[in-house]
């Protein structure tokens, strides 16, 4: 019995890999092109935004949190680096006031959550008003264009067939990866997500680690906001719809993160946002509305929560 269990959940932490095979020959059948090094390359660029917003929102569910702030706050970091620039200011001091502004708000909502005891979905949905009403008001809901020439061509500077994004995300994946499974802080995140309370008695700092999470995703959104305004060459607060804390709920989700906290890998948000990025790619393709890839969408939310929550339970039975 406890093979078959090993199995089942074997096949539920493979399927997310499984599924994005399968619509990734669907998409060739229908694009001979599709897997060509250049194509491959540009659906990583297109993902590659989505990818490291996931990646703060994995790290966030690990320690049972949520962050719903992540669109806003990626929208209003590259709308003050792109007005920086518009400007004339420095394109190096432009990247940095986004990871900063990303941060910072990181940073606000790592205290409220951490150290003033708020809950999370309240806090992060705070902060995505306030982020998306802020971006909306100092552009007077319009884009904002003015991005370098250097800042641009940097951004998005190839190395070999693959640009600059693409290799950040692969390097930042790694990283994750490696400080989750091999040091203690990342251990530490799964502790505080399995058990807060409990981890406090045993004598993890939970404060500092869940503190350190939502820092953690700001400076994803942030760095999201840098890749995205060098591609778009512009900003806008469109960049945080709603819509958008959806793909990462899901990219987070499909890739393994629970939403119970405690699990959750940085190749696995990698996987889920490839996923996603795929699967919009295929609504285009069969010319599938909007509103239903949202159903989509939606869906796949739920039945990787219903399969998560599953094989929690198959766990505790063994």
């Amino acid at each position: 019995m406890e093979k078959k269990i090993d199995v089942i959940d074997t096949w539920i932490r493979l399927l997310p890999l499984i599924l994005l095979v399968i619509i990734g020959a669907f998409i060739q059948t229908q694009n001979q092109y599709f897997l060509t090094v250049n194509n491959v390359a540009s659906v990583l660029l297109q993902a590659s935004s989505l990818a490291l917003m996931a990646l703060g929102m994995t790290i966030v569910l690990i320690t049972g949190g949520i962050d719903l702030s992540i669109p806003p706050v990626m929208a209003s970091s590259a709308i003050l680096g792109v007005m920086f620039m518009a400007r004339g200011g420095n394109p190096l001091l432009a990247f940095f006031i986004m990871i900063g502004v990303g941060a910072f708000c990181g940073a606000v909502n790592g205290f409220a959550v951490a150290y003033m005891h708020m809950i999370p979905f309240v806090v992060t949905l705070s902060m995505q008003m306030i982020a998306y009403g802020f971006s909306q008001w100092i552009t007077n809901a319009s884009g904002v264009t003015g991005v370098s020439e250097i800042f641009h061509d940097v951004a998005l500077f190839k190395v070999g067939a693959f640009t600059v994004p693409v290799v950040v995300v692969v390097v930042m994946v790694i990283a994750v990866q490696l400080y989750l499974k091999n040091t203690y802080l990342g251990r530490w995140l799964f502790f505080v997500g399995n058990n807060e309370k409990m981890a406090s008695v045993s004598g993890i700092p939970a404060q500092k680690t869940i503190f350190s999470a939502y820092v953690f995703s700001g400076l994803m959104a942030g760095l999201a906001a840098v890749v995205l305004s060098a591609r778009m060459n512009s900003a806008a607060s469109t960049f945080g719809e709603d819509t958008v804390v959806a793909d990462i709920i899901a990219a987070a989700v499909v890739g393994g993160a629970s939403t119970n906290g405690g699990v959750g890998t940085g190749y696995g948000a990698l996987i889920g946002a490839l996923f996603i990025t795929l699967v919009s790619n295929v609504s285009n393709m069969l010319h599938i509305s909007y509103n239903s890839m949202l159903i989509v969408k939606g869906g796949l939310i739920i039945i990787f929560v219903i399969l998560d929550v599953y094989r929690q339970r198959r766990r505790r039975i063994r």
